[in-house]
């Protein structure tokens, strides 16, 4: 799990300006999106 503050530090590299609003979101779908790659993942190992 990365925190807000390291999220934001990653985004904003390289000088680029990130909201507050838009780091949550981004975060916010990468989690959703690891979620989706766990289940998938658990679907595939229940397949004989």
């Amino acid at each position: 799990m990365v925190t807000f503050e390291k999220g934001k530090r990653i985004l904003q590299a390289g000088g680029k300006k990130v909201s507050d609003e838009k780091v949550r979101q981004i975060m916010d779908e990468l989690y959703k999106f690891a979620s989706i790659i766990d289940d998938v993942k658990m679907i595939k190992d229940e397949k004989p």
